[in-house]
């Protein structure tokens, strides 16, 4: 049945799931060049990256960078502005300053609006500006509303019910209303393309002008998390499917857009939060060259750029006239998914082997300038939700004796693995093969196009594959990509039982001790089952960069007052609190 799936699903895993999940790319020490963005394709948002990722999800914090203004540990959401002399946040003592026309470059360009389809990373940064998500997260990473008034679950959390705020008004003047809401959130579960993220939702309901209910299959506690992003934003019922155009409520409006080249945004006056956006205008440029990006900010072209490679962070730590911004709040993961149904990989001897010859830090070292950080699971190091597990370390001596124990029974350790060409991608898996064959694997490389992993991965056309994903604020959010009902993207295409059981408690309930408690046996599972050999966590590598008279990226807050997430996979952040010192 998976296989007969439609291939045009892939668009959606090179595209969408970053919406929740994933970032986009980010450069490479490896030649100096950045493969996945000099292509103009869409690698490092699905696990078809080029190996060095830029920002993605939303699962941990820490950057990996070893600098002090990192915060690491329970509860440190946060994003960080780093420079060399440590400024830390650089406009304290400073009131905002409205007006100005922010120019801003992104390394994806954007395909088109339709929220039921595959929404490009390009346009997700467009549409975080002109449209406002049903949910944001606070600054401790928990769901909290936003362009909704309330959330209410029934005691077992197969019932919410919605109240949406008052007032508010899309850009073309039509009132915000339940029926609205609801018709989007309809169309978005119809949708072939990404139908599946709500899957647990048996049906929506009107219940009067700005309520409506959300009934549930199974009790779905955190179910708020999945509208921080695409599934949670509206347009106007006579919109739902348009893709060339887009309408909202966010603090932007759409001025005009030009595939290939960028968009115009300009302020939004009837904004429902009072005193917001600043900014007067956002002009987004899309430059997927890397090296072109830097050379048009240093050469004053553009006030801040999305994804410099490691080599730019580098080098722009060390200056103190540049402002380098990592969000804490999220990473993208690049790992090796071993597909469990098929011989030698179906034995966990010889996944716990793969594991144990793994040079994680050798990887770091090499092709990352030490920026990222070694990962054993989805989950960061730094998050709350992280626990110490028995992952197997690099011990080329136990993975040699465990690859000789099974040859023993049952026979050669052959398979195949599979990677996108991007020069940093493939040179990262060289150095990783190397290992893995100096203890007895016999691995063959197997090409495949830019782009490609996606619809490799939905068709289960490979034995192991490169890839770059799994970053979510929530736990909850490694359902759709873990348990094993979930037949389109469970890549490992495992039954494990120890791994479907605690993310469906964690899902099951609000209660924080029992979700981590649930989420730590989940960790344990991957730990011991290996069906992904991991390599590191992209923190520290997913960033952007600024002049310093731009002011408030990490500025964020949510209606009631409270400090939001300023960052959220990896580099998303809102726009409306950004503001610019005049020059000249």
């Amino acid at each position: 049945m998976r296989r007969s799936l439609l291939l045009w699903l892939s668009i959606l895993l090179s595209f969408t799931l970053v919406a929740a999940a994933c970032g986009d790319d980010g450069g490479s020490s490896a030649g100096g060049d950045d493969a996945g963005d000099d292509s103009g394709d869409d690698t490092g948002d699905d696990g078809s990256g080029d190996g060095t990722g830029d920002d993605g999800g939303d699962d941990g914090s820490g950057d990996g960078t070893g600098d002090d203004d990192i915060e690491t540990g329970e509860g440190a959401f946060d994003g960080q502005q780093i420079t060399s002399a440590g400024e830390g946040t650089g406009a304290a003592d400073m009131d905002p300053v409205s007006g100005g026309d922010l120019r801003w470059a992104l390394n994806r360009d954007g395909t088109g609006f339709d929220l039921t389809g595959a929404v490009a990373p390009g346009t997700l940064r467009i549409l975080s500006a002109i449209a406002d998500p049903l949910v944001r997260l606070d600054a401790d990473g928990n769901w909290a509303p936003f362009l909704a008034e309330s959330f209410v679950p029934n005691d077992d959390f197969t019932v919410w019910t919605v109240t949406m705020r008052d007032g508010v008004v899309f850009h073309d003047g039509s009132a915000l209303d339940a029926e609205t809401v609801v018709a989007n959130l309809q169309a978005f579960k119809d949708s072939a393309l990404v139908g599946f993220v709500v899957g647990q939702v048996e049906a929506y309901e009107v219940t009067g002008e700005l309520t409506f209910e959300v009934r549930m299959t199974a009790p779905w506690a955190t179910f708020p998390f999945v509208l921080t992003g695409q599934a949670g934003y509206v347009v106007p019922i006579d919109q739902i499917g348009v893709n060339d155009w887009f309408t909202s409520t966010g603090p932007f409006k759409l001025d005009s857009w030009t595939l290939g080249e960028g968009a115009r945004l300009v302020r939004n006056d009837d904004y429902w939060q009072d005193g917001l956006p600043y900014l007067d205008s956002i002009e987004f440029t899309f430059a997927p060259e890397q090296d072109t990006r830097r050379l048009a900010f240093e050469q004053g072209q553009f006030d801040g750029y999305l994804s410099p490679g490691d080599a730019d962070i580098v080098d722009f730590l060390e200056d103190d006239t540049i402002d380098v911004w990592i969000g804490t709040g999220s990473a993208n993961e690049m790992a090796y998914i071993l597909n469990v149904n098929v011989p030698p990989l179906d034995d966990v001897r010889v996944r716990r082997a793969l594991a144990h010859a793994t040079p994680r830090q050798d990887v770091i070292d090499l092709f990352r300038s030490g920026l990222s950080t070694p990962a054993n699971s989805p989950i960061h190091p730094g998050s709350p939700w992280y626990v110490e597990t028995d992952y197997p370390d690099y011990d080329l001596d136990e993975a040699r004796r465990l690859i000789e124990e099974y040859e023993a029974e049952v026979g050669p350790v052959e398979f195949t693995m599979s990677s996108e060409q991007g020069a940093a991608f493939r040179e990262v898996t060289d150095l990783v093969l190397d290992d893995w064959r100096s203890v007895g694997v016999d691995v063959e490389y197997v090409d495949i196009a830019l782009g490609q992993s996606a619809i490799t991965g939905i068709t289960d056309n490979f034995e192991a594959i490169a890839w770059i994903q799994f970053s979510d604020s929530d736990p909850d959010g490694y359902y759709i990509w873990f348990h094993s009902s979930q037949v389109t993207t469970n890549w490992s295409n495992h039954a494990f039982p120890e791994i479907d059981e605690p993310l469906a408690r964690g899902r099951a309930t609000a209660d924080l001790d029992e979700r981590k408690a649930a989420y730590a046996e989940f960790q344990h599972a991957l730990a011991d089952l290996v069906p992904l050999v991991w390599l590191d966590h992209f923190n520290g590598l997913e960033a952007e960069v600024a002049w310093p008279y731009v002011h408030g990226v990490l500025e964020s807050y949510l209606p009631d007052g409270r400090d939001a997430l300023p960052m959220t996979g990896g580099s998303f952040h809102r726009w409306e609190q950004i503001w610019m010192e005049p020059q000249g």
